[in-house]
């Protein structure tokens, strides 16, 4: 009997604990699930994404002479030359003008792209061979004329730096392009670099081939190519500029605007 009695005790406490274990396991009630879940948005809600932040507003330039924001130039070279590879024939009729292209030594830069783009532009049918006047041949050795990609402080070295503002110039029968203007262009041409790039050549190459600076003549009309459009191409605003400085020209104080132009013929 008493055996009886303990096998019903350990039968009940085994019952006992099967049904705490299933209490304990027991899936948890809709109100709970809805407790849990009543934070999250129902499904197929927009989330909102915060506006994006509007660009910056483009830069205000004090004068027309400072040198445009843009990308990384040579600052400093070895203030010696080497020659760009490469020979063209002869655009053009006319008594003939040869010239080389060369760059600094010690920067580094794209030299097959930068002769590519002065052939290009000696050779337009709107630059210095329109109307007969002259014909040009590019040539790797002896030349009439040699057109150099120049590092900043070398240009400031040749060209002069007494009005602080970076320019090209020609020195001789050497033409150094700056390759602060080179890579950043000029304030009257943004955001055209290549329109820009064009004048470079154009103005600089005419002072080889005896040209000197003009002013704005018509209001309103494209600049000469030998204004001095680095500056601006505003007369009076060169005349600020250069503050007296001879530039080989005298500008009026007209009041006179053209727009900006990297052509001898446009």
């Amino acid at each position: 009997m008493k055996v009886h009695m303990v096998l019903m005790s350990v039968a009940l406490t085994a019952v006992l604990l099967t049904m705490t274990r299933l209490a304990d396991e027991t899936p948890p009630t809709p109100a709970l699930i809805t407790s849990i879940t009543s934070s999250a948005p129902p499904a197929g809600t927009p989330v909102e994404v915060p506006p994006a932040q509007a660009p910056p507003p483009p830069r205000v330039y004090a004068s027309s002479s400072d040198l445009p924001d843009g990308p990384e130039f040579p600052v400093a070279g070895a203030g010696t030359f080497h020659v760009v590879p490469g020979s063209g024939p002869v655009v053009g009729t006319g008594p003939l003008r040869t010239y080389a292209v060369e760059v600094e030594n010690g920067i580094t830069v794209d030299e097959p792209a930068f002769a590519a783009f002065v052939d290009a532009t000696l050779a337009d049918p709107r630059g210095w061979t329109a109307r007969g006047a002259r014909s040009v041949q590019r040539v790797s050795g002896a030349a009439s004329v040699r057109v150099r990609l120049t590092s900043q402080q070398t240009a400031r070295h040749v060209c002069g730096f007494e009005i602080p503002v970076d320019v090209s110039c020609r020195d001789g029968n050497s033409v150094f392009l700056s390759a602060a203007r080179w890579f950043r262009g000029a304030v009257a041409f943004l955001p055209d670099l290549d329109a820009y790039r064009a004048y470079m050549v154009n103005h600089e190459v005419g002072h080889a081939f005896g040209q000197g600076h003009q002013p704005c003549v018509a209001a309103g009309g494209p600049a000469p190519v030998m204004m001095q459009q680095t500056f601006s191409v505003s007369n009076d605003e060169i005349v600020r500029i250069t503050n007296g400085v001879p530039q080989g020209a005298v500008i009026p104080r007209d009041g006179k605007v053209c727009t900006p132009n990297g052509w001898p013929y446009p």
